[in-house]
């Protein structure tokens, strides 16, 4: 997964627990900054599916991944008094996470906000193979943001729940 994040333009911010925290225009902006984020789940989803492929084939139980997508801005910097961290901070922060965390309720792998579909839209043309596996959805409430937003879905190889 870390090659991906790196492939793609991205910087590893941490690893949290199973998991990791990803950030694309960090710690400068870049003009590809959403659709590299989006394509990087989308690799990481396909490495997934091979990695499982491989794993049945010996017996072994598939791993199960989900991604939150959120496009805005952030805080970045060193964070903490005693023990710094250098993070990124903010509400998107908050809204990508909660997001992944929407994947369950939505049995899907992605859940993006139409904000990253938006802007990834802008950099790459409407068209591009990469909007293909995504579903709009209706917008959904989401803890910490004022208003419910639009989001779309990809989801799971099969498209059936993996676990």
């Amino acid at each position: 997964m870390e090659q991906e994040v790196f492939r793609h333009s991205g910087t590893l911010d941490k690893y949290l627990g199973d998991g990791l925290m990803a950030t694309f225009g960090t710690p400068f902006v870049g003009e590809a900054d959403a659709s590299n984020a989006l394509r990087c789940a989308q690799a990481m989803m396909a490495a997934v599916d091979t990695w499982n492929g491989e794993r049945k084939a010996a017996g072994e139980a598939p791993i199960r991944v989900s991604f939150g997508l959120h496009y805005g801005p952030v805080v970045l910097g060193d964070i903490g008094q005693t023990c710094l961290e250098f993070a990124v901070i903010g509400s998107t922060v908050n809204a990508a996470s909660r997001l992944e965390t929407l994947t369950r309720a939505l049995d899907c792998e992605l859940v993006a906000s139409e904000d990253i579909v938006k802007r990834a839209k802008s950099e790459l043309g409407s068209a591009d193979e990469v909007f293909r596996p995504l579903m709009a959805q209706a917008p959904q409430t989401i803890r910490g943001l004022e208003h419910p937003i639009a989001i779309w879905i990809q989801a799971r190889a099969g498209g059936h729940k993996s676990w």
